[in-house]
C-alpha cells in the first residue's frame, strides 16, 4: 500500500469513552501491523485515555503515536469534511426508525468509502 492510499477505519460502540477509544487504538495497531500509526485526534472527552490506556499507549509507542489538535480548531481536523460528506450522503434529511437502521446506513456509506477512497480523497488531500 502506498503512502498516498486512503485508509478508512471505523468502529461502532454503544458509548464513546476512554475504554472504547482504547479498544479502537488496539484495533488500529492490529489492523496495520507493518507501519507505525500517527493518529491525529481532536479534544473530545472520549479521546482522553484512562491510566490503563496511557500505560498501553506508552508500551506501544513504537507502533502508534497520538497528536492532539489545538482546542476549537475544526479546520485542522481532516475528519470534519468526511463527516460533512457522510451527513450529506447518509443522514441529512433522513429519518431512521432505529439506531440499528441508522448504523446500517452508516456502515454502508463507510464501506463505499473503503472501496472508493477517491470519494473522500479530495477532502483530506490538503492534510498530506
Amino acid at each position: 500500500m502506498s503512502i498516498d492510499e486512503a485508509r478508512f477505519t471505523y468502529q461502532f460502540a454503544s458509548v464513546f469513552n476512554a475504554q472504547t477509544y482504547l479498544d479502537f487504538l488496539k484495533l488500529l495497531v492490529t489492523r496495520y501491523p507493518t507501519r507505525k500509526i500517527f493518529l491525529i485526534t481532536d479534544n473530545g472527552p472520549c479521546h482522553n485515555l484512562s491510566e490503563e490506556g496511557k500505560r498501553w499507549l506508552g508500551e506501544n509507542s513504537h507502533r502508534i503515536e497520538l497528536h492532539r489538535l489545538p482546542a476549537y480548531s475544526p479546520d485542522f481536523n481532516p475528519m470534519e469534511p468526511i463527516w460533512k460528506v457522510t451527513r450529506k450522503i447518509t443522514t441529512h434529511n433522513r429519518f431512521y426508525r432505529t439506531v440499528e437502521e441508522r448504523d446500517a446506513a452508516l456502515r454502508k456509506t463507510f464501506g463505499v468509502f473503503r472501496q472508493r477512497p477517491d470519494l473522500i480523497d479530495a477532502h483530506v488531500a490538503r492534510f498530506r
